[in-house]
């Protein structure tokens, strides 16, 4: 009767066990933890990039990886860009002040910050093998509404000659690309880069792998890439000539827009400001200087 009893609690006690261990596991998954989920949105930016006219041609995203003021994003979001503004969630805006090395083929750059900074830099998954249905979770700024969340799974892959790419159903749109792509363990094994506008939730990443693969080739020597200058694998150079902080712009206290133009037909008494400041004051730009 006593050794029933035994082994009727010790059944009790590997029931609770493994239920407590199922539930443990279940609530652990980054896509089921909000505050996880926070914390990673604290390392990715919207990025503005504007052209040598000052005038914005892009909104994109970016985050934080392998050092706590670099930033990974895709090519196609810099390209033609003449300096770069990056957003934080918290509102603080910071000057990029280099293209540290960026690949066409591959859609991959990485950018400097201006400033050091302590965000944390997301960790990669680039070796587990991924598989359809796998949750994942998407963060990036569509059309400009800064770290949107969204949630679905790998759905397919998509290869050919040049890309091979992760195919997954959480919604993003223009804006989001250069954002990170999570697995449930909250690590990276993407970049978003693309979405087909024609169809429902198609959209693709670049893989981790090869952001890895990039970063360690550029880590082993940087003293191929000269400040203000991207260089992809293929000998192309993207210039970042202009530093935004000596770019002046035109306000007037009362208005909302900033000028190229001081004598603009919409701006009374110019003041003369960087346009670093303009953008951290709210100021757009003028519709007529920067048509």
């Amino acid at each position: 009767m006593k050794r029933r009893y035994r082994i009727s609690v010790l059944l009790v006690i590997l029931l609770l066990t493994c239920s407590c261990s199922i539930y443990s596991r279940a609530e652990a998954a980054f896509s089921d933890d909000p505050d996880a989920v926070e914390r990673a949105a604290d390392s990715v930016f919207m990025l503005e990039v504007y052209a040598a006219n000052r005038s914005r041609i892009a909104i994109g995203s970016g985050f934080i990886a392998f050092e706590n003021n670099l930033i990974v994003t895709n090519h196609h979001v810099i390209e033609g860009a003449t300096y770069i503004i990056a957003n934080s969630d918290d509102d603080e805006r910071f000057q990029v002040e280099r293209i540290e090395a960026a690949d066409e083929k591959l859609d991959i750059a990485f950018l400097r910050l201006g400033k050091n900074v302590s965000y944390t830099p997301l960790q990669f998954d680039p070796n587990t093998k991924l598989k359809r249905s796998m949750r994942v979770v998407a963060i990036g700024s569509p059309a400009g509404l800064m770290n949107t969340i969204s949630i679905g799974n790998i759905s397919a892959f998509y290869r050919d000659k040049s890309k091979d790419w992760i195919q997954f159903t959480a919604p993003i749109s223009s804006g989001s690309s250069g954002g990170p792509l999570l697995n449930d363990q909250g690590k990276v094994i993407g970049v978003t880069t693309a979405t087909y506008a024609s169809a429902q939730n198609v959209n693709m990443a670049v893989r981790a792998s090869d952001v890895v693969k990039l970063y360690e080739k550029w880590s082993r020597q940087p003293g191929t890439y000269s400040a203000g200058t991207a260089i992809s694998s293929g000998g192309n150079v993207v210039s970042t000539s202009e530093n935004v902080d000596a770019t002046m712009v035109y306000v007037t206290g009362s208005g909302r827009k900033y000028h190229l133009n001081p004598s603009c037909s919409r701006m009374k008494k110019p003041i003369q400001i960087s346009l670093l400041e303009a953008i951290q004051q709210g100021y757009e730009p003028c519709g007529i200087c920067y048509r």
